[in-house]
């Protein structure tokens, strides 16, 4: 048994011997009954009363749920003021995880934060994110109308559900002893147009735990979105900003057909002067900076900006009653989705200086010429000139994602006359198959039509079908998480002492994790050109031991302590401690900190032999025609079987103030120090210092590839506050209103660049992720008699230009956004409410950033979306 496993199981009998022995004879049965039920809240194990514990939670309830206007899980949290930013979302569609969305509390991404479902983990989706890095849970598989609350724990959580806990946790609690059924439905569509949805779900419930001995529960939920593209939108349709600071063409390509001259751009024109079918001739240098003219094509009308979904979710539990003090439990989720998308980085085969395919017999990647043979015809210049040529006849890159998740949960539970506890086993998985239906080429049968001359690049229409079809190339990637485990805990009172109950809790479990993404075959064979490579295989056990307890010091201070040891069999031990104080000096004021130490095992994504060949964009100041520019080379990134786990230490401290009966302000200071950081240098620190063996150009200069590894860098540090209120102001004759407002400030986030380096304040900047300093969530309901009507105000605050040289030179800062939803609804109908939502009431657009971190466009994707103003109308009807 590892040697953290045994301290934890001697601290558990340390914990629970003096304690015990020191314990007061139990209250008599006939004491006065606790007027509230004890309930376990997210961050601890043992169940209490007062969920105001040392711990920051935010719970957001069905009813705000059902206001917010969102219709996903991921749109509901990705709106809280704790994710600053940092995470990908079903908009980011030019990355491995199309069509997923995750979550990363305080700018520490997706990896670093622990979703659950009822307390327990669920399977990460198939494809990681971020390059090979993050590996997540896609928010998307959730259904929300089986959701009957969230609770995020704001506070590094190790010691109790270990890795990935660092940043905090989101816990899905589903509804409970359902009784009854519930239908409902809804349409939407947005005032720009597109984007249309409908959303049909239904929920049943039989039995009464207390009554009939049993209960199970049955939800369904179908919901079906429209694809937006860029052409669609009038800020992003024409794909010229050039009236905007920085901007030019940017939404352009310039490699539609043309040859490079010397550096001079020179169209591709038949005899009567015009460009292939699909392009126009235009200048190069709006676009690139090229002199010359091209034969260039906008890009707005097969480019993304959120993608379409269709998504149909079962979801059941139940519980059984096998005696007077057990209980069987057992809950299925169920999840198919299907997602499609114009792949965000090239929507067509594109050939160009840059190009690689793998080599099959050595599996290394080696770079495809760009060059047109001096024999082929459609060459004027009598030798091998570089040509830039976009294939729109092979088809588009219409990438679809299909993802079928589930989970299933069976368990025993019970209680003695001190005591709680449960067992369960558990199984989970997420398969994906990535679906792309043209607009890849075949090496050896392009190089054999561009030599011959059998692909006619002026005239593509004439070229005969059967060398279209043997340059084409359809691909299918396919993934595969895996998830199992078994878990067993008890909870309950070691007795009392002069100031209250003692608490404690302990437990132990095992986990058995697997992660197997496929490059599709054409790749592995050599014949793709321009792979996309995400390639994993990876598979650990892991198996823990944990205890916690809660003694009252005092009436009014309680200490906290808690404890785990996980053991991995791939890297090793890690232990987890954590300590918090509560104290409550007076009714309307309650103080609490806590300190503890976590870590995060490098996933299996980054410790194995993965391989990962990418596409994006980088700003080039060394762009030898655009200095400053955004280029799109290839990027390189291999995984490093000798990775150590990442180490944090987290503290918080924090006040709670409740002065009257319907006022709860809560104030909550944050810091977390990670250690031993799992990353790649920062590719745009590499191209600014064009770093030797990272960075490769072509003869003239022009930004080919850029090559990293997964190691371990030195540290980050990040600190803030956290705001939260909620004000009651009921009336006679007006109705009740509420005020809850979330708030989150990010003081510093403080990482190197590259290995070894200075730490760097990226708070309130763009330097790697987008990270604004400020984010808050306010909303303001009324009810009175049968309406309902809630004002809910998103504000994101702004932030420094600091992506590259040439953007800040033409824009300080980014400017803030504020947001207003509005939701109204009636339920003067027996059993029926009716209710219409307004999103983004103002119709505002997202703020423009001269870096252009959007796919072609001035926005950053990871903060906001072209959505617009959005209207739903839906009823909810229950018998």
């Amino acid at each position: 048994m590892p040697q953290h496993t045994l301290l934890v199981a001697a601290l558990a009998v340390a914990l629970a011997a003096p304690l015990s022995a020191a314990a007061e004879t139990p209250a008599d049965a006939s004491g006065e009954a606790s007027t509230l039920a004890a309930v376990r809240v997210t961050g601890s194990n043992i169940k209490r009363a007062d969920t105001e514990a040392s711990n920051p939670v935010q719970v957001i309830g069905r009813q705000q749920l059902e206001q917010t206007g969102k219709a996903t899980v991921a749109d509901v949290l990705r709106s809280i003021s704790a994710n600053t930013g940092n995470a990908s979302n079903e908009t980011t569609n030019n990355g491995w995880a199309s069509g997923s969305a995750g979550i990363g509390l305080r700018g520490l991404s997706q990896k670093n934060t622990l979703v659950l479902l009822n307390g327990r983990r669920l399977a990460n989706y198939g494809f990681p994110a971020g390059g090979l890095s993050d590996t997540f849970v896609d928010l998307n598989a959730l259904p929300l109308v089986a959701v009957e609350r969230i609770e995020v724990l704001k506070d590094g959580a190790s010691a109790v559900y270990g890795s990935d806990a660092v940043a905090g946790v989101v816990n899905i609690i589903t509804r409970q002893n359902f009784e009854g059924a519930e239908i409902g439905g809804s349409f939407g569509g947005a005032d720009q147009g597109g984007l249309h949805e409908q959303n049909l779900k239904f929920v049943g419930g039989l039995g009464d735990i207390d009554k009939d001995g049993y209960n199970i529960l049955f939800s369904l939920q179908g919901y079906n979105r429209e694809r937006l593209d860029q052409d669609e939108r009038n800020l992003t349709k024409s794909g010229i900003y050039s009236d905007q600071p920085g901007g030019r063409w940017n939404g352009w390509s310039a490699k539609g057909a043309r040859y490079l001259v010397n550096g001079t751009s020179v169209p591709m024109l038949d005899a009567n002067g015009n460009c292939p079918t699909g392009t126009t001739r235009v200048a190069s240098a709006p676009i690139d900076g090229l002199a010359g003219d091209t034969c260039g094509f906008n890009q707005a009308p097969y480019t993304t900006l959120i993608p379409s979904t269709k998504r149909y979710q079962a979801y059941a539990n139940g519980t059984f009653r096998l005696g007077d003090n057990v209980e069987a439990f057992g809950e299925v989720l169920y999840s198919q989705i299907k997602s499609a998308a114009w792949f965000g980085s090239s929507p067509f085969f594109t050939l160009e200086s840059g190009r690689f395919a793998l080599n099959a017999q050595t599996g290394l990647a080696e770079p495809v010429s760009s060059n047109l043979p001096a024999s082929n015809p459609y060459n004027p210049y009598g030798r091998a000139i570089p040509i830039e040529y976009t294939f729109f006849d092979l088809g588009g890159t219409l990438k679809t994602n299909r993802s079928t998740a589930y989970r299933g949960v069976f368990g025993l539970r019970g209680n003695t006359e001190r005591w709680d506890w449960e067992v369960a086993a558990f199984g989970a998985r997420s398969s994906e198959r990535e679906t792309v239906s043209g607009g890849f080429a075949n090496r050896w049968a392009l190089a054999n039509a561009l030599a011959t001359g059998s692909y006619n690049l002026l005239n593509p229409a004439a070229t005969p079908q059967s060398v279209r079809d043997s340059i084409n190339i359809a691909t299918l990637r396919p993934a595969e998480s895996v998830l199992q485990g078994i878990d067993a805990k008890i909870s309950g009172s070691l007795g009392h002492t002069w100031a209250g109950d003692i608490g404690f809790a302990a437990g132990a479990e095992w986990r058995r994790e697997k992660l197997d993404s496929n490059n599709p075959w054409q790749i592995d064979a050599g014949l793709q050109v321009r792979p996309a490579i995400a390639e994993v295989h990876g598979e650990r056990k892991v198996s823990a031991a944990y205890a916690e307890v809660n003694v009252p010091l005092a009436s009014t201070l309680e200490l906290s302590a808690a404890a785990r040891a996980d053991h991995y069999d791939d890297f090793g031990d890690a232990f987890s401690p954590k300590l918090g104080l509560r104290w409550q000096p007076l009714d309307f004021l309650l103080v609490r900190a806590s300190a503890s130490k976590g870590f995060r095992a490098p996933s299996l994504s980054e410790n194995s032999n993965s391989t990962s060949i990418a596409y994006g964009s980088v700003v080039d100041p060394r762009d030898p025609d655009v200095p400053g520019s955004r280029q799109n080379p290839t990027f390189f990134t291999v995984g490093n079987s000798d990775l150590k786990p990442e180490r944090t230490k987290s503290v918080n401290f924090g006040v709670v103030l409740s002065p009257w009966a319907n006022t709860n302000l809560s104030i909550d200071y944050y810091r977390i120090q990670l250690d031993n950081l799992v990353g790649t240098n920062n590719t745009q620190t590499l191209v600014n210092d064009n770093v030797a063996g990272a960075v490769q150009r072509d003869e003239r200069g022009k930004l080919q590839a850029v090559y990293n590894r997964y190691q371990n860098l030195s540290e980050l540090k990040t600190s803030g506050i956290d705001v939260e209120l909620r004000q009651r102001i009921p009336t006679t004759a007006f109705g009740d209103f509420t005020v809850t407002s979330a708030y989150t400030h990010v003081r510093d986030y403080r990482r190197p660049t590259v290995v070894g380096g200075p730490l760097v304040d990226y708070a309130g900047s763009n330097l790697g992720a987008t990270l604004p300093k400020n984010k808050a969530t306010t909303t303001l309901d009324w009810k009175y008699s049968d309406y309902t009507a809630a004002v809910t105000w998103y504000y994101t605050s702004g932030y420094d230009q600091k992506a590259s040289t040439a953007a800040a030179a033409v824009q300080s800062r980014v400017d803030a956004y504020n947001q207003f939803d509005l939701y109204l609804g009636y339920t003067g109908i027996d059993n029926l409410t009716v209710y219409a939502k307004v999103q983004n009431l103002g119709d505002k657009t997202p703020p423009y950033d001269a870096s252009f971190p959007g796919i072609r466009a001035p926005y950053d994707f990871s903060q906001y979306d072209l959505r617009g103003r959005y209207f739903t109308l839906g009823f909810d009807y229950r018998f």
